[in-house]
């Protein structure tokens, strides 16, 4: 059911994103995408049976998709020339997921989980709340015609850039879905799990606060060459060492992994995409993600059926050595 609406999404992801971009109007769609998933959550509590929850579900995916990518485009919109500080904003999202996952955790296991909608909806109404206070950017750009669009297919740098995107975070998404399972396969229980949780929010405010060194003293493909090895290196510590206390340590890879090349991800976007296609370049980054969770949640079940947790891992391990090393040489290439 989530695959099929996330499925739907990556088709209006980019949409939210040229309407930002047209309008001159990021916050403001932002606002509008915040409140309408806000309206949807306090539905979920009400559906009663599968069709109304799958067209709930629906709704508020396609609202809520763009609300990061919208986020980051308004953030650089509001850096302008110091992109490279991003990461210093990005810290706070991490600082505030590991400071709420546990308690929000131990508040559902108390109350039951139909309050998770509405904690959720409150904490998207603080957010709306700030956004309505936040500035559209140090200058607001408006694209003068659609047809303009048309320029982002014919940038060769952009879409090499979002097919490696695509096969480092395949086996991101894979790992997203059952490490929970094969976490649980090799004895671990809810409280460990919480703990590796933790330990992977905790590792990636270290990147974040300290990414303007890695954007500005290390060249770009050698960063992204960086972060694959690293997520090359984590897939297969857990297949090759398949025991709680590796699963936990490699937790910590979440720094060098998803946090460092996020951050440069999203850096090398704005700078590809300008400032007139700031919110529909972060769009189409996120599209590529949502992409990448629908083609890796189905091969990674078919693979885990097939091979069990440790093979699926490895064979994670050596895809994304294989797009790191091609992707670094062909950037090598190309400026030769």
């Amino acid at each position: 059911m989530t695959s099929t609406a996330r499925g739907l999404s990556i088709l209006i992801l980019p949409i939210w994103g040229m309407a930002a971009d047209y309008f001159g109007a990021t916050r403001r769609v932002l606002m509008l995408a915040l409140g309408v998933s806000l309206i949807i959550l306090l539905t979920f509590p009400l559906a009663e049976t599968y069709q109304i929850i799958f067209i709930i579900l629906v709704l508020f995916i396609l609202f809520e998709g763009p609300i990061v990518s919208l986020s980051d485009a308004l953030v650089l919109n509001h850096l302008g020339n110091q992109g490279e500080l991003y990461g210093t904003f990005r810290f706070w999202g991490s600082l505030g997921y590991m400071l709420a996952v546990t308690p929000i955790g131990l508040v559902i296991e108390q109350t039951g989980a139909r309050n998770l909608f509405y904690i959720a909806a409150g904490i998207m109404l603080l957010a709306l709340i700030n956004t309505w206070k936040l500035p559209e950017g140090k200058e607001i750009f408006r694209v003068s015609r659609l047809s303009d669009f048309k320029m982002i297919l014919k940038n060769k740098k952009l879409f090499f850039f979002l097919l490696f995107t695509f096969s480092l975070q395949a086996p991101l998404m894979v790992h997203f879905t059952f490490f929970p399972i094969f976490f649980t396969a090799q004895g671990g229980g809810e409280t460990l799990f919480g703990l590796a949780l933790l330990l992977g929010a905790a590792s990636e405010l270290i990147i974040f606060q300290k990414s303007t060194f890695f954007l500005r003293k290390i060249k770009l493909p050698v960063v992204l060459l960086i972060s694959a090895l690293c997520f090359s290196l984590r897939w297969s510590l857990i297949g090759l060492f398949p025991v709680i206390t590796v699963l936990l340590l490699s937790q910590l890879l979440n720094s060098l992994t998803f946090a460092l090349f996020h951050v440069t991800a999203v850096n090398y976007i704005s700078r590809l995409m300008g400032a007139d296609f700031q919110a529909t370049g972060q769009n189409l980054y996120a599209s590529t993600i949502a992409i990448s969770s629908v083609v890796g949640s189905l091969l990674g079940g078919l693979a885990y059926d097939a091979w069990g947790g440790s093979r699926m891992y490895l064979v994670g391990g050596l895809f994304s050595l294989a797009a790191g090393l091609v992707y670094f040489y062909q950037q090598k290439f190309s400026q030769a």
